[in-house]
């Protein structure tokens, strides 16, 4: 995937760049007359008509599905048949807060630049049904850990895509509303998923995992095939008209598979992500680990584990910068403010939004005597807040036609449902004050969420879709990873300090330890007991320590937004080939005044 230039010295820098690519599945070379028109150059113009640019044949064959679907009634007809098709089945997808899920969506989205979209659904869906599959049989811890790898690998897969190809085929002005819709079956099937998993666990767990290695290829292969058949009708379209011509750049005959490997290693960046996953891993294990550890921070086990990751890290940093031939991040991105602004933006929000919220659902099962029925629907209030927002915002976007302010409005929110939830130097206990704080997070998580994937997807050429949103998935991700890192041993030692502290003193340090360990004791003491007001109290107490810092990091992307680009949300597939149209045009106007 390589930036689009018009001269010709540039040109051919980017081919002898490639010049070791051989495979016609990889690239093309298409006529600056072809499927999207698209402009070469950002700041030169282009002196003929006849200059050409490298682009995927992933992409080519999804712009062909998108004109071919803005053109023809059939298309469009199937098209909305398979958006509905994943609609069914996005309730059950995970969210994959995993490094290792991280890491695989630059990969996947290379894969499916450099193929298609419909082969790389067919593979994640494959490892996401072999997944569930060696779960449900699994007999020992080892293939449980396996099948979990597949699963976590397959969902965020199918996420990702699902992202990915609403960016392919909607315009900008309904690209928020898209998102949301996507999220809409969250809104119903959280109220009664509850009912499920009990009827599974009263008769046989591993049917609960099962199910979806049958019920995920039956929903997902009609849309895959839908898909298919759009890109072959695509492409019979374009080929019959003389206007929209596609040269496939030659295959060598010298070329062999390990050759063909070997470079498609090279394409995806596989050592530069498992550098990224591996230095990620082993700095932020530590965290979780320390309590567990003799010592300790002081355990050489555990500084060795972050020296490791750390140097890790910046010889990933290094390789990406100097070395690797095709960085999973180019430069052309890398240097692109409103992305940069979007990754700064849903970083620092994972990374407070986690510190906040891991152990919320275990802190209102210890002050609150709700059923569990009634602390379920609790847990799922975000969630509800989460995906109606998003609709909405989604909704906003279209009538503006702007992102910009909404984010900002949505970033204020956020900080005021934070604010809620702290009194006087301690976590409130107030039901509506817990409630009311879960919607605003949602709420204003939302309009923030929706308008950094609108803004990086709207800043690139359609060319870099696939790479800007599956580089701000991972950058998202990895701040959730840090901020529960992070939360893990601030609430685990608090916790312990304060239940010593306002136990009672006949309370044994041998008890506190094994209420500390299984929450359920605690549910066990009526609320009006001294147990059960010391746990309350200490739990109460040990929350302010991760309110207040969600508060203070909360600033962070608030004040990143205000340098965010607000453009245009139009008709166009991104702003960035209608912003060097534009451009064009003013120079063909200024020409013709000469």
């Amino acid at each position: 995937m390589e930036i689009k230039h018009s001269e010709s010295t540039e040109l051919k820098k980017i081919i002898k760049m490639n010049k070791s690519i051989n495979d016609k599945n990889s690239l093309e070379i298409v006529s600056e007359k072809s499927l999207n028109d698209s402009i070469n150059d950002h700041s030169k113009t282009p002196e003929n008509d006849k200059e050409t640019y490298l682009q995927n044949r992933g992409v080519t064959k999804i712009e062909r599905v998108r004109l071919y679907v803005s053109e023809n009634r059939r298309g469009k007809v199937l098209a909305y048949a398979f958006g509905f098709s994943i609609l069914s089945l996005l309730s059950t997808l995970e969210i994959a807060t995993s490094i290792i899920s991280a890491v695989c969506k630059p990969i996947l989205g290379k894969f499916s630049d450099v193929t298609s979209r419909p082969l790389t659904y067919a593979f994640v869906l494959m490892l996401y049904a072999i997944g569930f599959t060696v779960v449900a049989s699994s007999s020992t811890i080892s293939a449980y850990v396996i099948g979990s790898v597949f699963i976590a690998v397959g969902s965020s897969g199918l996420d990702f895509l699902n992202s990915v190809i609403v960016g392919d085929l909607t315009p900008l002005k309904w690209r928020g509303f898209a998102n949301g819709v996507l999220s809409t079956p969250y809104i119903f099937t959280v109220w009664f998923s509850g009912l499920i998993v009990q009827g599974i666990l009263d008769h046989n767990w591993r049917w609960g995992y099962g199910m979806f290695a049958i019920i995920m290829p039956v929903v997902l292969v009609p849309a895959i095939l839908i898909l298919v058949y759009l890109e072959s009708s695509a492409k019979k379209s374009f080929k019959r008209s003389s206007k929209k011509k596609v040269q496939t750049l030659k295959v060598s005959t010298k070329s062999t598979k390990i050759k063909n490997i070997y470079q498609a290693i090279l394409e995806v960046d596989a050592f530069g992500l498992i550098l990224l996953g591996f230095g990620w891993s082993l700095l932020l294990l530590p965290f979780s680990l320390v309590n567990y550890a003799k010592d300790g921070w002081r355990n050489p086990s555990m500084i060795a584990m972050m020296v490791v990751g750390g140097v890790i890290l910046i010889i990933y940093a290094l390789y990406e910068l100097y070395l690797a031939p095709y960085p999973s991040c180019p430069r052309r991105i890398l240097f692109n403010k409103t992305f940069m602004m979007a990754i700064i933006i849903d970083f620092f929000y994972y990374f407070a939004g986690y510190i906040q919220s891991l152990y919320q659902t275990s802190y209102t099962y210890i002050i609150k005597d709700w059923s569990y029925r009634n602390w379920s629907y609790f847990s799922n209030i975000m969630t509800v807040s989460l995906c109606f927002f998003g609709l909405f915002a989604g909704v906003i976007q279209r009538i503006t036609h702007r992102y910009k302010y909404l984010q900002i409005i949505g970033l204020a929110i956020k900080i005021v449902g934070y604010g809620i939830l702290i009194r006087s130097g301690v976590g409130t206990t107030n039901t509506v004050a817990l409630a009311f704080s879960e919607v605003l997070i949602g709420m204003g998580g939302s309009f923030s969420v929706v308008g950094s994937s609108v803004s990086a997807q709207a800043s690139v050429p359609h060319e870099d879709l696939a790479t800007v949103t599956s580089m701000l998935s991972l950058w998202t991700q990895i701040g959730g990873a840090i901020g529960s890192a992070i939360a893990a041993p601030i609430y685990s030692k608090k916790v312990s300090k304060y239940l010593r502290e306002f136990m009672p003193s006949n309370v044994t340090d041998a008890t506190i330890t094994s209420l500390y360990s299984n929450t359920n004791l605690i549910r066990k003491y009526p609320m009006d007991s001294d147990i059960r007001k010391a746990a309350v109290k200490a739990y109460s107490k040990s929350m302010f320590y991760l309110y207040a810092p969600s508060i203070g990091i909360s600033f962070i992307p608030l004040i990143a937004a205000f340098f965010q680009t607000n453009y245009f949300l139009g008709d166009q597939q991104n702003a960035f080939e209608e912003e060097i149209k534009e451009k064009k045009k003013d120079y063909s106007n200024e020409q013709e005044l000469i």
